[in-house]
């Protein structure tokens, strides 16, 4: 991964490529985004259909490994794992040779997105005990009912950032991954993980994913998507922006992404895992 890290230093102090190479990759990063765009509105529309049929599927046997909704997210963790801690966290050294502004560099963005990101939910507990404390025997009840709807509409918000942070960078992300099949495991990797996002909201407030999820998410993605196309932000941008996402991305691997034994399947945890270290390894193998 360090062969990853130098490559991506060197393209900084490259020269400008050819305008075939500059086409090729326009158009590899446009579709690319168009793709990604277009599955999370689709899965912002039909996640609760697409949940009904996953669940209608899941294994009558007792082995974890037969059933289709634990598979697929103990899946969808070893990829969203094996991404951080192969690809991520080698990042943030080059990352942080152009994010520096005086004390601010990449790893103290990170650490503000994951801190800014935890205090966000106890912001929420708060608001909610504050505003039941006058309403006596049944205030317990209301703070629960305040406090999950005030914690849904903070998680719809910060996932419709997350999710742009990914639309916006990804066009950089795919200038320094080192072939088609990385680029494809790449978009794989966040096609689970976000779309498991969304089923978690989903399942987290079934009553109100409808009414606020859908308008939400496809309002700041096309907006995104619009600055991305049309490349309006700048690298030095983009990259703080990434560095702040890296620590969501951190926060959310490690205590959304990795559930319990009893909830998930190790077999399909660790098929993900060999998977994408595997494709990247030969990937960055092939260059030699």
């Amino acid at each position: 991964m360090m062969n990853m890290s130098l490559l991506l230093f060197d393209l900084f102090l490259a020269k400008p490529p050819t305008n075939a190479a500059e086409t090729s990759t326009d158009w590899l990063a446009v579709s690319s985004v168009t793709i990604l765009f277009t599955i999370l509105v689709l899965l912002t529309q039909f996640a609760p259909t697409i949940l009904e049929f996953i669940n209608r599927h899941e294994s009558k046997l007792s082995k974890k490994f037969l059933d289709l909704p634990i598979a697929l997210r103990s899946f969808s963790s070893g990829l969203a794992v094996a991404y951080v801690l192969t690809m991520l966290i080698p990042e943030y050294q080059v990352f942080n040779e152009k994010v520096t502004y005086g004390w601010i560099n990449a790893y103290k963005l990170s650490l503000f997105g994951l801190v800014a990101y935890k205090g966000i939910q106890h912001y929420c507990l708060l608001v909610a005990n504050k505003s039941s404390q006058s309403m006596g025997e049944w205030g317990f009840v209301k703070s629960r009912q305040e406090e999950k709807l005030l914690g849904f509409r903070v998680s719809t918000s910060v996932f419709a950032v997350y999710a742009s942070l990914i639309l916006l960078t990804l066009p950089y992300q795919l200038t320094y991954l080192n072939g088609p099949a990385d680029k494809l495991l790449y978009l794989l990797t966040f096609v689970m993980h976000l779309g498991f996002n969304i089923f978690g909201l989903f399942e987290e407030n079934e009553k109100h994913f409808k009414r606020l999820v859908p308008p939400v998410v496809i309002t700041v993605l096309s907006a995104s998507l619009v600055l991305t196309l049309f490349n309006v932000l700048s690298t030095a941008l983009l990259l703080g922006c990434l560095s702040v996402l890296a620590g969501i991305i951190l926060y959310n691997v490690f205590k959304n992404e990795l559930p319990s034994a009893g909830n998930s399947s190790f077999a399909w945890f660790a098929i993900g895992v060999f998977i994408f270290v595997s494709v990247d390894t030969l990937t960055v193998r092939s260059l030699h």
